[in-house]
């Protein structure tokens, strides 16, 4: 019997309806990454257009000691560790509080779920705007608070550190904690309760039923949670851009804001910025098959 390659049992229907999808994906996911590998292999100027291939010339200058902007590669990494040490316990942990609050209270869930959750839906600029005008020097709302309850003068926020980290760090942290929340919340209600129920019986006290029982049930969506906030950390990029400028120095220049400056700032090294993505790309998979090895070792 001859089958019919379209119509709804077709041989070829299904893949139609995959074809806008797949199209897409090629356009806007598949086609620049190899582009970018591509590009990454050649000295690519923008302002000359000399496109010379050099192989792995990029990737190997990264690693010299006498080249300044490797030198500067290196600086930006370690300051985008830094700044994931800073945020992702944070992110994490008062995720949690604030899903387990919310989940304890009986009425208004909803209100306080859209209340944390709202702050997600502005852009970095709106969000970076916001907060350098809190943390401003001279006309700030926190230096006003302080100075108004405790008599602290005024401190340099943006413009000196421990303070720009600080700044940068609360202001991501209002941004986009929510995100954790929400899942955390519906990890919270997956539990089935009658697990609770037989430790009330059995006379649990609350830290043991949150440690013998909402801890593990959490492990999977925790997992899921951190991978995707130390990912996020690493591509810290507006806050610091719009916030402190890269400064105080160097001190905020990410390794993203770094790339950036590479290929489409004052450099237009366009080989040179893709070498450096590509080896920022493999160093968060690394990072991220570290923690799911770590998250998943008792199985």
């Amino acid at each position: 019997m001859k089958k019919k390659l379209f119509g709804d049992k077709g041989l070829l229907t299904p893949y139609l309806y995959l074809l806008p999808h797949a199209v897409f994906f090629t356009i806007f996911a598949f086609y620049p990454v190899f582009k970018g590998l591509w590009i990454s292999l050649h000295r690519w100027d923008v302002l000359s257009g000399e496109k010379s291939f050099v192989g792995f010339k990029n990737y190997i200058d990264i690693f010299l000691r006498r080249n300044v902007p490797a030198q500067y590669y290196w600086e930006a990494l370690w300051n985008t560790i830094q700044f994931v040490i800073y945020s992702v316990p944070f992110l994490v942990g008062i995720a949690l509080i604030l899903a387990l609050l919310i989940n304890s209270v009986k009425k208004g869930k909803g209100f306080f779920r859209t209340v944390f959750f709202l702050p997600t839906a502005l852009t970095v600029s709106v969000v970076a705007v916001i907060w350098r005008w809190i943390f401003n020097y001279e006309s700030g709302l926190l230096n006003y608070i302080l100075y108004s309850l405790f008599k602290i003068k005024n401190i340099p926020w943006l413009t000196q550190q421990p303070g720009a980290w600080i700044s940068i760090v609360v202001t991501t942290i209002w941004w986009t904690v929510g995100w954790n929340m929400i899942y955390f919340i519906i990890g919270l209600q997956n539990i089935p309760e009658e697990l609770y129920e037989a430790a009330k019986i059995d006379g649990a006290s609350w830290w043991q039923t949150f440690r013998y029982i909402t801890l593990p049930s959490l492990k999977p969506i925790t997992l899921f949670i951190f991978v995707t906030t130390v990912i996020a950390s690493f591509n810290l990029f507006g806050q610091s851009q719009l916030m402190t400028g890269g400064g105080p120095g160097r001190s905020t220049v990410t390794v993203m804001l770094h790339i950036y400056n590479e290929g489409f700032g004052t450099n237009l090294r366009m080989g040179s910025a893709s070498a450096m993505a590509y080896l920022t790309a493999l160093i968060m998979i690394i990072v991220t098959f570290i923690q799911v090895r770590f998250f998943t070792r008792s199985e």
